[in-house]
């Protein structure tokens, strides 16, 4: 009997686990509930592109996943690096991680914040109904200092 309140309850365990975002439950001499591994803002995870070039010449797209990542591509340059981020109520913080571009130059450690565009979310979402409301935001991008460029904003839309 103990070992059927013991299996009951994993079941239990499991199907909570299940309905309250997809957590998994592994059995072992200590519980451990495995979690989604995304650093927050789960809502906004995904990749998106910038809606114009930033700077005036370079397309810039990035991915909010667990290992987040940046594609930099004009004037003859193309860099993909890694990026941190984390999600706070409606914000979201990025840090680019500088990386080399190749031919002798890098794009810098630079900074943004990104807030959902609901606007364009909610005009798109009467276009395509099947369209997710949070597919734009909002960023205000910070270079790092020295770079010779001064902070810019642009709006990006979800790809994926």
């Amino acid at each position: 009997m103990h070992g059927f309140v013991r299996y009951f309850g994993l079941i239990a365990a499991i199907l909570s686990g299940m309905v309250l975002g997809g957590a998994a439950l592994a059995q072992s001499n200590d519980t451990r509930v495995i979690v989604p591994d995304l650093p927050g803002g789960a809502l906004v995870s995904g990749c998106y592109r910038s809606n114009n070039r930033i700077y005036g010449h370079y397309r810039f797209e990035f991915c909010l996943q667990q290992r987040g990542t940046y594609s930099v591509s004009g004037s003859g340059v193309r860099c993909n690096g890694r990026l941190d981020w984390t999600g706070r109520g409606a914000e979201v913080s990025v840090q680019l991680r500088r990386t080399s571009c190749g031919n002798g130059v890098a794009w810098s450690a630079d900074t943004m914040t990104c807030r959902p565009n609901l606007l364009l979310g909610l005009l798109g979402l009467i276009i395509d109904p099947n369209r997710p409301v949070l597919s734009s935001l909002t960023c205000n991008y910070r270079p790092a200092a020295g770079s010779g460029e001064g902070p810019t904003r642009f709006t990006v839309r979800r790809i994926n």
